[in-house]
């Protein structure tokens, strides 16, 4: 065989190898009926209560955490009021007014978590939330001076915050942490009030002004704050209503809470929920955690890097598995991990002879962006130039023009398979709130946050095609109005505090 004769069979070798990669990422209509009624069923099991001997719940179903939220804000509510957030590399201060009109005016600071907060397994409870009490302490200095020269005088600050870990919430300014995700490893908080344990130190810190009344998630904040801003309502034209139903996140990790009736939520104490009830209250707003949706495996499409990426390089293997297949934190890890392995089956960077010969950058977990994967996914350049640029860029790492464009077919299938995952939740929810049938020509909003469904090329189009396919179909999909909600977490978290 001459040398073109073989390099054009290691070629077409390569493309078959990647076609079949590409194959076990699709996810069809009958996937997505399927995945639609399992989680259905585990919201439903979900909003149960747990049996007394908690060993004997073989399936729990999702969280489904009551956050004890009771409304919706509807754009005429007035005031100021202070936001904390902790994310996922950031914490950030805000302080929020709110105009009654709609709009709001926000105030931030925000700050990187340091690195010895997330890396160092010694890190306490104190060491983090003593640095959140400082960089709040530098806010109000900067922002409301007054309050500091009235010190424990000065009114009191209402403040909310989004806290955006699995809590065991117990009432709206209290929770206990269930367990990290995203990167934090600080054993000693688990199973503590996380409010009480920010509050301690604000009060250290000679804040005793501050008090932090609402605990929240920031997918919560999402639903409240799209609902702040959000002027549905009945069309002079078509007459047709839309009204929000859904908050949810798209971007390093992902969640998702809805309005749930009070009666259906019987994991509620009996006493709690005829409490509410007799207040006049039908609803609550319900974080479903949808990241550990199925992490038993029994409907969600998984691979060999699916497994790679949970359990030798994750820091919570098992756990949030839905998750681990959707998010922005885990795209680029999959990719990482399928042009490895297609490396060491001697098919791609054949210049480099063995696995330690690669690029530091790409032996390295979760150092390979979604960013990346977004610049890949719309070049279109001549000899997809972008996508040689960006992998040289970010991995260090030389490509041929024919690599190129199976790498660019990789990244589709990825994104593709979380676009259409992350359809699931939302088309579930619509279907068993029905919440499209509850006026006639009704329509719904969904409040969206989150870096990739907002920046990632065609994510919302691919999201709206795999709702076309799912069981509400292309009528409903028609119906459904997905909605960047800006700054969800923190004018979210501020009014939850003002109905506290």
């Amino acid at each position: 065989m001459s040398f073109n004769e073989l390099h054009k069979a290691c070629e077409e070798k390569l493309s078959k190898e990647v076609d079949e990669i590409c194959e076990q990422f699709v996810v069809d209509s009958d996937k997505l009926a399927q995945m639609t009624e399992h989680f259905i069923d585990q919201m439903e099991k979900g909003l149960q209560p747990l049996p007394a001997d908690v060993s004997e719940a073989t399936d729990r179903g999702l969280p489904m955490i009551p956050s004890f939220v009771t409304g919706l804000p509807n754009g005429s509510e007035r005031g100021v009021l202070l936001a904390a957030d902790l994310g996922g590399t950031n914490f950030r201060i805000c302080s929020v007014s709110l105009f009654g009109d709609h709009t709001f005016k926000l105030e931030q600071l925000k700050s990187k978590i340091p690195d010895e907060l997330l890396e160092d397994e010694n890190v306490s409870s104190k060491d983090l939330f003593s640095y959140m009490a400082r960089r709040t302490l530098a806010f109000i200095k900067k922002h409301h001076p007054d309050a500091m020269e009235k010190g424990a005088s000065a009114p009191v600050m209402k403040m909310g915050f989004t806290f955006s870990y699995p809590v065991n919430q117990t009432s709206l300014n209290s929770g206990t942490l269930i367990r990290w995700t995203k990167g934090f490893k600080i054993a000693d908080t688990v199973g503590k009030d996380v409010v009480q344990l920010y509050q301690d130190e604000l009060d250290a810190e000679g804040l005793p002004f501050v008090k932090v009344v609402a605990l929240t998630n920031d997918t919560v904040g999402t639903l409240l704050s799209h609902s702040y801003v959000s002027e549905s309502g009945s069309s002079l034209c078509s007459g047709e209503i839309s009204e929000p139903v859904i908050g949810c996140i798209f971007g390093t990790g992902t969640n998702g809470c809805y309005m749930e009736e009070i009666n259906n939520i019987s994991k509620l104490s009996p006493d709690i929920r005829e409490k509410l009830i007799a207040e006049g209250k039908t609803h609550m707003i319900i974080n479903t955690e949808w990241g550990s949706f199925d992490n038993d495996m029994k409907v969600l499409p998984t691979t060999k890097y699916d497994i790679d990426v949970d359990q030798k390089y994750s820091t919570n293997p098992g756990f949030h598995l839905f998750e681990k297949r959707v998010s922005g934190m885990y795209m680029g890890e999959i990719l990482r991990n399928i042009l490895v392995d297609l490396h060491c089956r001697g098919l791609l960077f054949n210049h480099y002879k063995s696995y330690n010969e690669l690029p530091h950058r790409l032996r390295t977990p979760f150092e390979l962006g979604s960013e990346v994967l977004s610049h890949i996914e719309i070049d279109d350049s001549n000899d997809l130039r972008e996508t040689e640029l960006s992998l040289l860029q970010s991995l260090r790492l030389p490509t041929t023009s024919l690599e190129r464009v199976e790498i660019r077919k990789i990244v589709r299938a990825i994104s593709r398979r979380s676009a259409y995952l992350s359809a699931v939740p939302i088309a579930s929810i619509i279907k068993k709130t029905k919440s499209l049938h509850k006026r006639y020509h009704g329509e719904v909003e969904v409040g969206c946050d989150g870096s990739v469904i907002e920046f990632y090329p065609g994510f919302r189009s691919m999201i709206r095609h795999a709702l076309a396919l799912s069981p509400i179909g292309s009528e409903g999909e028609r119906k459904v109005h997905l909605k960047i909600a800006k700054d969800g977490s923190g004018v979210g978290a501020a009014l939850c505090a003002l109905v506290a």
